[in-house]
């Protein structure tokens, strides 16, 4: 039998800390702004404004992805713990897909010279 108010405690806290998680992009954003901005140069000018905000974004919906998933598959593992490991994982996913899409973009350029 299934505890119905464990499992609902549960999903509340993994919702709190989602909702946390979500609510710190807002300074993230401003502090991209800020940080990022246009660079100065005389021949080009390079614009890196939402670099570290994007990639967050990225980040957390990866990670809300798989705390969610982890949190329904092993409820008894507790929150922080499934948060702490998710956050792990998520950046190996986001890193792993940085470098597949270079070198999909590397296969692509050599192949359009050919």
């Amino acid at each position: 039998m299934v505890d119905t108010s464990f499992n609902t405690f549960i999903w509340r806290k993994h919702l709190m800390v989602c909702l946390f998680l979500w609510l710190l992009a807002i300074p993230i954003y401003f502090v991209d702004q800020t940080s990022m901005g246009g660079g100065g140069g005389n021949w080009i000018t390079l614009d890196f404004r939402g670099l570290i905000f994007w990639t967050y974004i990225t980040l957390l919906a990866i990670h809300v992805t798989l705390s969610s998933i982890a949190v329904l598959a092993f409820p008894k593992s507790g929150v922080l713990r499934i948060h702490f490991c998710s956050i792990i994982l998520s950046v190996i996913v986001l890193i792993a897909s940085f470098v597949l899409y270079g070198k999909l973009l590397r296969a692509e350029a050599v192949s359009s010279l050919s």
